[in-house]
């Protein structure tokens, strides 16, 4: 697989026919395409959310266009962040240990919401032939979250002594030096109660993850994959375990896929991390779902980086592709013969660019408005690229 995540916005941007197009000719196997959004809006047409465009089905454009070049499209859903549910129900937030509920996020244990995403899920099943079903932000998004008092009677109904496990909190987040290990110290030494903490959350999360994975496999053929935060592939998983409640060896039972979103420079990191996060998600999926590591291809990622994180993922026995994040946040080059096309899907003028072939370096100026497309000869054909805008060095994707 070679992928690409896609928000509707390069769609509306840029028309479907010009952006898939683009991945055909990148050799895009699979488009990871946002259907539902942060902002709980729909980018294909039903009466159970409200649209992200009025009056246009983003999703079927994306679609037609998708299929018509062999594309596979999955429906991706943000799938605990919904701002438009949490507004009309203020009281399903996702409750922060001392602010109270999220405005933004909503609870991974609230069956009410769990019900409603599966309608709409259900919905978009029937009525579209999408290729995939992909689940985003199947987790928790940190420790100090989910403390409602549903959330601390469940906890103590599973044993939690709630006086100790809030003791290791406020020691952990807000004592006078700061943020410290004691919480996930005592997770690794096999204290009860943090134990039965990070349990309790994993707990949660497969109930939600198997609710709506329930729904694909009732409604459809479709492949459902997972974007995964890339802690979870680690072999210390205590971070990962207490904040998120996502453990892949158990969400491995429900997907075809896993997406470890190993995004190299959000992470300070280099492509030796992002080769271990790779091999830890082969590892713990155990056989029972493919591993297609997601790369660093937005703001803070360099052609450079992008390439050595990609020769690093694929270079990992047992993964089965790569997944760019995301298309409309790099430079596209394709490189043909002595010829490269560059194609600016960003939403800035994209000034110069240089290529490299081992000792061989060609840099030029470039004066590619948004969404231009312009094509130079070349004395080599390059193995690398990189590209400027008067911002500073962007992302590019040279295929």
């Amino acid at each position: 697989m070679f992928g690409v995540w896609m928000w509707p916005k390069s769609v509306r941007l840029r028309g479907a026919e010009i952006v898939f197009e683009d991945c055909r000719r990148a050799g895009i196997t699979d488009v990871f395409y946002l259907t539902k959004g942060l902002a709980g809006t729909t980018a294909f047409l039903t009466p159970l959310a409200p649209p992200m465009t009025e009056g246009r089905d983003l999703l079927r454009e994306a679609l037609d266009a998708a299929h018509a070049r062999g594309i596979r499209l999955h429906a991706w859903f943000t799938s605990a962040s919904d701002m438009h549910y949490c507004a009309e129900h203020p009281e399903a937030g996702l409750c922060h240990f001392t602010k109270g509920p999220s405005e933004k996020i909503v609870s991974i244990a609230d069956a009410d919401y769990a019900r409603f995403l599966e309608a709409v899920l259900a919905d978009l099943l029937r009525r579209y032939d999408v290729d995939g079903v992909h689940l985003d932000y199947i987790r928790y998004n940190h420790l100090l979250y989910g403390w409602s008092e549903a959330d601390r009677q469940r906890y103590a109904a599973s044993g939690i002594c709630l006086a100790h496990a809030e003791d290791l909190l406020r020691e952990t987040f807000y004592g006078e030096d700061g943020p410290t290990e004691v919480i996930f110290d005592a997770y690794r030494v096999g204290d009860a109660d943090a134990v039965r903490l990070a349990e309790a959350r994993a707990d949660a999360v497969l109930r939600f993850a198997s609710s709506l994975a329930g729904v694909v496999r009732r409604e459809s053929g479709a492949v459902l994959s997972m974007a995964l935060m890339p802690e979870g592939a680690y072999d210390d998983s205590a971070f990962a375990d207490l904040h998120y409640g996502q453990r892949y060896e158990r969400l491995a039972d429900l997907a075809d896929l896993f997406l470890p979103m190993a995004y190299s420079q959000a992470y300070r990191k280099g492509a030796a991390w992002t080769a271990e996060v790779a091999s830890g998600t082969v590892k713990k999926a155990a056989g029972r779902a493919k591993a297609v590591t997601g790369l660093h291809a937005y703001e803070g990622g360099t052609g450079l980086t992008l390439a050595s994180d990609r020769r690093a993922a694929e270079a990992v026995p047992g993964t089965d592709g790569v997944c760019l994040f995301r298309e409309g946040a790099f430079v596209w080059a394709f490189a043909d013969g002595g010829k490269l096309t560059l194609v600016n899907a960003l939403q800035k003028p994209v000034v110069s660019f240089s290529v490299r072939r081992g000792e061989a370096v060609l840099t030029r100026s470039a004066a590619l408005d948004p969404g231009g497309t312009r094509t130079v000869a070349l004395p080599f054909v390059p193995d690398t690229i990189r590209a400027w805008t008067e911002d500073g060095e962007v992302c590019a994707a040279l295929v």
